[in-house]
């Protein structure tokens, strides 16, 4: 699990499930549902967070992504609890807060990694658990509930949610399992937070470091 949280394929793949998904779910909302756009702003800010976020990824902007990822969460959390409004049936009971507990505690673990001197791959892989069970999770809530649903339009809304909802979610986890894995190799090093590099240690994140 650790190899494919710190993969560069899987991050891209990620990302694009989470812009796709999420645009193409807007755009439904819209033109199908006569949403009012700003009756959607929780979820355009989602989608121009991963795009920034994936720029500062590729441009190893620590700090930035680290302020992102946060926007993004919180935006998480935003979205869940309008959803929770929104509840008709018994099986969205079950699947809205599973996704509100999860964004809530990848939420409160952020802060606790980020605040952290120390890598932390405890907190990583327990991230890394809440994304595999989600994902898990939802699959299931989609097939049961497919299998129920006759709006063939309403399922496939749904499902571009959820791909966008999982992919924004796996992102934030992405992201925290490569950084804490550059500070696992720093401190092997003999680099922390409160010291200087050692002599001929090179690393790509190193200029962002003291920013």
């Amino acid at each position: 699990m650790k190899k494919l949280f710190t993969s560069d394929k899987f991050f891209l793949a990620m990302v694009l499930c989470a812009v796709i998904g999420e645009a193409a779910y807007i755009y439904i909302d819209l033109s199908v549902y006569h949403y009012a756009i700003q009756e959607r702003f929780a979820l355009i800010f989602r989608v121009l967070c991963v795009i920034f976020l994936y720029v500062s990824y590729r441009k190893h902007s620590k700090n930035t992504m680290k302020g992102l990822m946060g926007a993004l969460l919180g935006a998480q959390m935003i979205t869940a609890i309008q959803y929770l409004s929104d509840i008709t049936t018994l099986v969205e009971c079950i699947c809205v807060p599973a996704f509100a507990i999860c964004s809530g505690l990848l939420f409160v673990n952020h802060f606790i990694i980020n605040s952290d001197h120390h890598a932390n791959p405890k907190m990583i892989f327990m991230n890394q658990i809440l994304v595999g069970l989600l994902f898990l999770a939802d699959a299931v809530w989609l097939i049961s509930w497919g299998v129920s649903l006759h709006s063939a339009v309403m399922w496939v809304t749904v499902v571009l949610d959820v791909i966008g909802s999982l992919g924004m979610t796996a992102i934030i986890v992405c992201v925290e399992s490569r950084l804490d894995a550059y500070r696992l190799n720093r401190e092997a090093a003999g680099w922390t937070e409160k010291m200087g590099y050692p002599e001929g240690y090179v690393h790509e994140y190193q200029k962002t470091d003291n920013q």
